[in-house]
């Protein structure tokens, strides 16, 4: 069975570059689609949860599912493998992505297996919260 060539679409590379310069935070489809209008390059929406699927399978973005009636977020991460190891926090406010990939989630995990006979799966884990930012932000105003 022959395989299809894969290519990459201008459309796609852009989606792509812009995933990857925001890999700091999650981001959703309508920023995309904002982003792409913004560089004048016209994309089905459809086109852009399709393209967003295959790179979540291909493990180069990480999908955040979001509490019903939310979008969903999608982060861009350079070693997968990684992420499966340690939980996320998630800033409520900007979107901004912290790896909890610390000392921390050796003990916490430890603790959890010795003391509750329970092992941490941490794939797609992720913690909601404010950043230091965002709450500064907050008691300025």
């Amino acid at each position: 069975m022959e395989r299809k060539h894969e290519y990459q679409t201008k459309s796609r590379q852009m989606i792509l570059d812009y995933l990857i310069r925001n890999k700091d935070r999650a981001v959703h489809v309508s920023d995309i689609i904002r982003h792409m209008d913004q560089e004048e390059c016209s994309v089905n929406k459809t086109t852009v949860y399709r393209y967003l699927d295959k790179l979540v399978a291909e493990k180069t973005l990480m999908k955040y599912v979001a509490d019903k009636g939310e979008k969903a977020g999608y982060q861009y991460v350079e070693q997968p493998s990684r992420c499966q190891k340690h939980l996320h926090l998630q800033c409520s406010e900007c979107g901004k992505v912290i790896h909890l990939d610390c000392d921390f989630m050796k003990e916490i995990s430890e603790h959890i297996l010795s003391d509750h006979g329970f092992t941490l799966c941490c794939k797609d884990s992720i913690l909601y919260g404010v950043c230091d930012e965002c709450s500064k932000k907050e008691t300025e105003k």
